[in-house]
């Protein structure tokens, strides 16, 4: 088993191009697990999936902030390479929402407001 081939590349517009043909839902975990939240802000959760490029897995954490005042709500996606289960088990059992995005030991592709960045560490 391998992470996706996404987070190899140099940039966001090859990791998109790459998943074209997008994933395949592998496991749901729902918006909590462990005693903590898989998720940032109000609401949220996480989905194993594999690419159907390459068939690599990736965890993906959807998070969403509700505006109490006249802002629109914002919206939060993360992408993060994993092995494969085994791997994304350990890492909803280590991580919380926040602390997965503040200590994740690798690069990963980030979502915010329909905004795309790489976040985290780099091999380069």
């Amino acid at each position: 088993m391998a992470a996706c081939k996404a987070f190899m590349m140099k940039t966001i517009d090859e990791a998109l191009e790459h998943w074209g043909e997008g994933w395949e839902n592998v496991e749901e975990y729902g918006d909590r697990l462990y005693d903590h939240p898989l998720h940032t802000w109000d609401e949220g959760s996480r989905k194993l999936r594999r690419c159907v490029s390459c068939g690599g897995y990736i965890l993906c954490q959807w998070s969403e902030f509700h505006s109490f005042s006249d802002d629109s709500d914002a919206y939060y996606t993360d992408f993060f390479p994993v092995e494969g289960p085994m791997e994304a088990d350990e890492m909803n059992y280590k991580y919380d929402g926040f602390q997965i995005e503040a200590q994740f030991p690798k690069r990963y592709l980030c979502i915010t407001n329909g905004r795309y960045h790489w976040a985290g560490k780099s091999d380069d």
